[in-house]
């Protein structure tokens, strides 16, 4: 059994639109555990699931980029690369689901401890930088 992705407080950036959404994408994560914890699963269940976790990722990232713009944050470059990073890795997601040669359960566990421990690696490391520039901005 994986170890689920468990939000707590100390991964809150004081931003409730993008704290809801860090949880929301911390749901989908676990999502692909679930799947991957069954004991059987169709592949197209699987290809599902990691397309909502791309999608997810790229709507999520596309927000607090949006904000970076709105508020002129100046470390907006340096966090837009480390996103670009991701977004090139999660486009890999779909093709490792969809290659017939691989264990479904062992990728999809995969694609989710990546991002998992992604998500909550940036989030304290980067997301934290923008924390009190966007309080002083009026974003709550």
């Amino acid at each position: 059994m994986s170890n689920k992705f468990v939000w707590t407080n100390e991964y809150s950036v004081n931003v409730a639109e993008i704290d809801e959404q860090h949880k929301e994408f911390i749901n989908i994560i676990n999502s692909l555990l679930e799947l991957e914890e069954r004991e059987s699963f169709t592949d197209e269940e699987a290809l599902m699931k990691v397309s909502k976790l791309g999608d997810y990722a790229f709507y999520h990232l596309a927000t607090e980029e949006d904000l970076f713009v709105k508020t002129g944050y100046k470390d907006a470059p340096e966090h837009v690369s480390v996103h670009d990073m991701f977004r090139e890795k999660a486009k890999d997601f779909g093709d490792w689901i969809r290659d017939k040669n691989v264990d479904k359960k062992e990728v999809l566990k995969e694609i989710a401890e990546f991002t998992g421990d992604w998500l909550m690696k940036h989030i304290l490391i980067m997301d934290k930088k923008y924390t009190e520039f966007f309080n002083e901005k009026g974003v709550k």
